[in-house]
């Protein structure tokens, strides 16, 4: 690397360590928002299949005592629900954490496939949020470098600068050639 492409060479550095910055924080955003969403769905859709096997039951309960008259098969029926319903309770008291980790582990597993290159303690909601954090000063941290990168590529190349080391050394070429041909 020479001294007149070094401005160039640190402002390229600078700004792939931004991209790779900005895409980490990509892919840590996205794994947040997957398994977020994700962990909705899957508690929404337990809800609704308890739910389905509540009213189903509590039919047949009423279905059974209609016809009974309060008989043993109601009563059974009714139990039933009540357990049901007392595990639907349970569901939707852990709605939010049943399965949120489960599938912050599943798609980091997904974003990072090279162990070497996963962000240390991401199997939690409370390790991605970290894992964004550090993502955020490591873009904070490009951005600053790309910027003092940019300014000296600018002072650099400037035409004053050029000048400056440009016309020295070709007086120096010139004349130093003129005082070999004249020894």
């Amino acid at each position: 690397m020479s001294k007149l492409s070094a401005p160039a060479d640190k402002l390229v550095r600078e700004t792939t360590g931004y991209v790779n910055a900005q895409f980490d924080d990509l892919k840590l955003r996205s794994i947040k928002g997957l398994s977020e969403g994700t962990s909705a769905l899957a508690g929404l859709l337990l809800i609704f299949i308890m739910i389905g096997a509540l009213v189903t039951a509590i039919s047949f309960a009423f279905v059974l005592w209609i016809g009974e008259l309060l008989n043993s098969y109601a009563l059974g029926a009714l139990i039933m629900a009540g357990i049901l319903l007392l595990i639907l309770v349970v569901l939707f008291l852990l709605r939010k954490s049943l399965f949120k980790d489960n599938f912050v582990t599943m798609y980091t597993n997904i974003f990072y496939q090279k162990e070497e290159s996963k962000p240390v303690g991401l199997k939690t909601q409370e390790g991605l949020d970290m894992a964004i954090w550090n993502a955020e000063n490591r873009i904070k941290e490009q951005e600053q470098d790309i910027s003092s990168a940019l300014t000296e590529f600018k002072d650099y190349y400037s035409l004053k600068h050029l000048l400056g080391i440009g016309f020295p050394a070709a007086v120096r070429f010139v004349f130093g050639k003129d005082k070999k041909k004249k020894e």
